[in-house]
């Protein structure tokens, strides 16, 4: 099937630039989601907006956002023209510089676990995600985050902060909130990362730090023909104030989140894999949460994930994909299945 891209390009012609262009794409997806109990229709579209441009001197910049992410009046803390969802960056011979909702030094060098599902892993509450100390939403009450990258070689390094603020402005987002209420907020989130990248395979390491909480994270992955390999190990230091939300999560998870049991997060480790045969992708991870608290007769809790999903691309950027998830953090196990696009 012929891909069909809407764009709108526009050519500048004032100094100091030499060409600009927006983009138009988009995503969607439809299916059935088993939630251990019920089975539920779940279907989403949404539409993203990416702007690029090079000045004359070669210098690149661009902006991305979706539509969903511009619900101002909705979300106001989502909100790209308030640079708290989206991206905007810059980038020539020194290295790249984002800005916005993006990811962590530690996340951009190292990444997730794969997904599984037609969902991308939503449908079981993203337990591939690794809990990355800062940036990627969750330093959110701070308004943007910044992001370096720099490549030379085999090597990247990577940098990234909050800005310590959590006072709302006219042109970015805060809690706006008493200092005392949210002091750990006031406290630069910053992460720091390198990264080794060989034909084949790619190791990193990062660290990051928020007040008192620390996070060491040393990943990689390797290629092999059709199969491919991830691992990533966590380990965490003072990662107090725990709070898992939602409504299917299980027993457990309420005695993580009540203050008085005194549970920190201490180390994550987790394993995916893949093999692409064709048209068909087979994906699966692990991975193990481990909890510790020094209340005494209050037991150490570890949380096991399980996930395995397939895919079959029916070209034109439409695939066919289902995953099954078994967790500690849910009461069920949770499957889902459907039909996920591209444009």
């Amino acid at each position: 099937m012929k891909k069909v891209l809407f764009a709108t390009s526009a050519l500048v012609l004032s100094a100091g630039f030499a060409s600009a262009e927006v983009a138009l794409s988009g995503d969607g997806r439809m299916g059935m989601i088993y939630d251990g109990n019920d089975v539920q229709f779940s279907s989403r579209a949404r539409v993203k907006f990416t702007l690029t441009g090079e000045s004359d001197a070669g210098l690149s910049f661009g902006a991305a956002f979706r539509v969903d992410q511009e619900n101002y009046n909705g979300n106001e803390y989502r909100s790209a023209a308030r640079g708290s969802a989206g991206a905007i960056w810059i980038s020539g011979t020194y290295g790249k510089l984002s800005m916005g909702d993006v990811v962590s030094a530690a996340e951009q060098a190292i990444g997730d676990l794969y997904e599984v599902g037609y969902t991308d892993g939503s449908f079981a509450g993203d337990v591939e995600e690794i809990a990355y100390l800062t940036a990627d939403g969750v330093n959110i009450n701070q308004g943007p985050n910044i992001l370096y990258e720099y490549t030379i070689n085999n090597i990247s390094l990577y940098a990234s902060a909050s800005d310590g603020s959590d006072t709302d402005w006219f042109t970015t987002v805060g809690d706006d909130v008493d200092d005392e209420l949210d002091a750990e907020s006031d406290q630069v989130a910053w992460s720091l990362a390198g990264k080794y990248e060989a034909e084949t395979w790619w190791v990193g390491l990062a660290y990051s730090k928020h007040d008192e909480a620390k996070e060491i994270v040393l990943g990689a992955e390797a290629k092999f023909n059709q199969f491919s390999v991830k691992g990533i190990y966590a380990d965490y230091k003072n990662r107090g104030n725990i709070d898992i939300g939602g409504s299917n999560w299980s027993d457990e998870v309420a005695e993580l989140n009540n203050a008085a049991n005194g549970y920190e997060m201490d180390k994550t480790l987790g394993l995916s894999a893949a093999y692409q045969l064709d048209a068909v992708l087979i994906e699966g991870f692990w991975r193990r949460d481990e909890f510790k608290t020094d209340v005494a007769a209050v037991e150490d809790k570890d949380f096991d994930s399980f996930g395995i999903g397939a895919e079959y691309d029916l070209g034109g950027g439409a695939v066919l994909a289902g995953g099954i998830v078994d967790t500690d953090y849910l009461n069920d196990t949770v499957v889902d299945a459907g039909i996920k696009f591209k444009f």
